[in-house]
Order: structure tokens, then C-alpha cells, then sequence
């Protein structure tokens, strides 16, 4: 059974305070900018992400255990979009998506929403003895293609970054090289954590993976925290 005073649910406690703290502080400066918007809401689906993970390792009802670990899931997708989203725009829009594109993305994010709460995503959910005392099954054809969604969206983003790093200077170009960088750790271990390895039924580690994509976002939260003509672009 699930326990709530545990060194993971502490660690998490701390990653969803300071998410909390940065989304509201970048609230609070506006969010008409589209840097300002979607890195609040990436903070905001991290925060959810850490929420659930928590809930799902303190209850002990399996059906709330289930239902709080497809959340997880959901707030995945959250997670990935608003990156995408935010690399799209930071520090300045160097491209369009075009519409089918952006059909396409839309189209899945909402299909994998949807099935995340069905058993075409989590067949059960059964106890375990180790923490966080549960294992769920996957579907893995839908958790396979849920992957790949989350993977190609990944890629994308840090070609973004990637491409307008190659034709920057000077402290933008400082700023993008050490974003690319805190994205790509946060992704490849965040990704390991709580899509790979769960992918294998190891929920041991997956409270690991919020620590490093909070490691991401501090550096993203740095890089925006310029004066607002800076960051509006």
C-alpha cells in the first residue's frame, strides 16, 4: 500500500513548489506573449505530472491508483506540446507549422487523450511490493504509438532550437546552446524514467523523472527572465 511521508513523495513536494513558483511568477508577467504562455503551461503540466505521481504512491485504493497514474500520462502530452509550442517561439518564430501539420498533432494529442482513460492504454492496474507498490499493464500497441508521438515532438522541438542557434549571436546564442542542452537531458531522462522503463513495468524509478525536467525548465525559466521587450519576440 501506498505511503505518502516517503523520501520520493518529498523530493516531488519540492519539484511541484518550485514549478508552481516559476508558472505563476511567468503568469504574472503575461502571458499575451507566447514564450510567457506556453512555458507557463509547461510548468503547469509538470506540476499535474508531479501531483499525480505523488497521489499514486500515498492512496490505497487501486482504482484512485489507476486513475492518477493515467494522469500522469495525460499530463505527458501536456508536457510535450507546450515545449514544442515554446521552442516554436523562443527567442523569435523562425518558422510556421502548416495546418495539416498542425491537424495531425492536434488530432493526436486528443486521440491519445481520450484512449489515456480506457483500456486501450492501461489494461490493469495490480498491486506490487515494492515502491511505489503498483504496477500497471499497457496496451503496448497504443502506449508504443504514444511514445513515438512523445519522441517525434521531442525532436522537433530541439531542431527548432538547434536551427536558430546556427544563425544567432552573442548572448542569444549563449542563451539557445545551454537551453538545447538542460532540454535535451531533461528529455532523454525524463523519457527514461517514465516512458522506457515503465514501458518494461519498472515503476521504481519513475519519481526520478520530474527531478530532471525541473533541471529543464530553471534553465528555460533563466533564459525568459530578460526584460519583456526580450522575451515578446
Amino acid at each position: 500500500m501506498g505511503q505518502f511521508f516517503t523520501i520520493q513523495n518529498l523530493v516531488l513536494f519540492i519539484v511541484a513548489l518550485v514549478n508552481l513558483g516559476m508558472s505563476i511568477f511567468v503568469v504574472k508577467r503575461g502571458t499575451k506573449s507566447k514564450i510567457n504562455l506556453y512555458f507557463a503551461l509547461l510548468t503547469f503540466f509538470n506540476l499535474t505530472w508531479v501531483i499525480g505521481l505523488m497521489m499514486a504512491n500515498s492512496i490505497n485504493g487501486l482504482n484512485w491508483i489507476d486513475f492518477y497514474d493515467r494522469s500522469t500520462n495525460l499530463s505527458g502530452v501536456g508536457i510535450i506540446i507546450s515545449l514544442f509550442y515554446f521552442t516554436l517561439h523562443f527567442p523569435y518564430q523562425r518558422e510556421r507549422i502548416g495546418n495539416v501539420k498542425t491537424k495531425i498533432i492536434w488530432s493526436l494529442a486528443i486521440l491519445l487523450s481520450i484512449l489515456i482513460y480506457t483500456k486501450w492504454f492501461i489494461v490493469s492496474t495490480v498491486w506490487s511490493d515494492k515502491f511505489p507498490y503498483y504496477i500497471a499493464y499497457y496496451y503496448k500497441p497504443v502506449f508504443i504509438v504514444y511514445a513515438i508521438y512523445f519522441f517525434v515532438l521531442a525532436i522537433w522541438s530541439i531542431y527548432f532550437l538547434i536551427a536558430k542557434y546556427k544563425k544567432s549571436e552573442g548572448l542569444i546564442k549563449q542563451q539557445l546552446k545551454w537551453l538545447i542542452i538542460a532540454i535535451i537531458i531533461g528529455l532523454i531522462f525524463g523519457a527514461y524514467f517514465n516512458i522506457i522503463v515503465s514501458y518494461f513495468g519498472n515503476f521504481n524509478p519513475g519519481w526520478l523523472g520530474p527531478v530532471f525536467t525541473l533541471f529543464m525548465n530553471i534553465v528555460v525559466f533563466r533564459a525568459i527572465r530578460s526584460p519583456k521587450e526580450k522575451i515578446n519576440g
